[in-house]
């Protein structure tokens, strides 16, 4: 557990200093609302136009935003970085800071599992702890799989359409199960449960769908 909370509070400094540098010395311009995008009935994904060194750009927001914070025709300020001013995204919080402060309240929960993890966990803690290292596990393959195969990132495969999409599923398959999977398998092997009655290590095992933990020791079934 210590493991991926240190690799969680590495991932989660990174992004709150990519948040504040954004924040602090992306250059600014003035952009305009031009279509509110809305996906449900009271919330939109506005798209926003602006323009720099006279050519345009138009970029979506990255959260969703509540249809009475915009409307179209209204003037926002856009952030984007000098060298890349397609990357534009509107001086929001939302837009920002949602995702760093997750990430440092998971790490905070993850730290103080790694700390109870020395001494053993019951076996419910024990399996809901596996379920959120499967999703954080998923999430730092998607983070790859996005760095690998987005516009925004290195988009390795852009110069081939169909090249692109099949090399995208492939590193997709590649990357969010085996991570997500590759996650809970170092938890189940190296964190066990511990029986409450003997304080003994007590296996996972499966009984059809069901997630049983029985201890090897004295034999009770949990």
């Amino acid at each position: 557990m210590a493991v991926p909370g240190g690799g969680l509070l590495l991932l989660a400094l990174a992004c709150l200093w990519g948040a504040a540098s954004r924040v602090l010395w992306d250059d600014r311009t003035a952009g305009v609302v031009t279509e509110l995008n809305v996906s449900r009935s009271t919330s939109c994904r506005p798209t926003i136009e602006y323009t720099v060194g006279g050519t345009p750009y138009s970029v979506h927001t990255i959260a969703l935003h509540s249809t009475d914070d915009f409307a179209i025709g209204q003037q926002v300020t856009v952030l984007y970085p000098r060298q890349r001013p397609d990357l534009g995204t509107i001086d929001s919080f939302r837009e920002f800071w949602p995702f760093p402060i997750f990430l440092s309240v998971v790490c905070l929960i993850l730290c103080g599992l790694a700390w109870k993890a020395r001494t053993g966990l019951p076996p419910l803690l024990h399996c809901l702890a596996a379920f959120a290292l499967a999703i954080l596990g998923a999430m730092a393959g998607m983070t790859v799989f996005c760095l690998l195969c987005t516009p925004q990132g290195f988009d390795v495969f852009r110069s081939n359409p169909i090249l692109n999409f099949a090399g995208g599923v492939l590193i997709f398959l590649g990357t969010v199960p085996v991570a997500a999977l590759g996650a809970v398998g170092l938890w189940q092997r190296h964190v066990p449960a511990r029986c409450g009655g003997c304080g003994g290590g007590v296996p996972l095992t499966f009984e059809g769908k069901r997630v049983v933990y029985r201890c090897a020791n004295c034999g009770d079934r949990m």
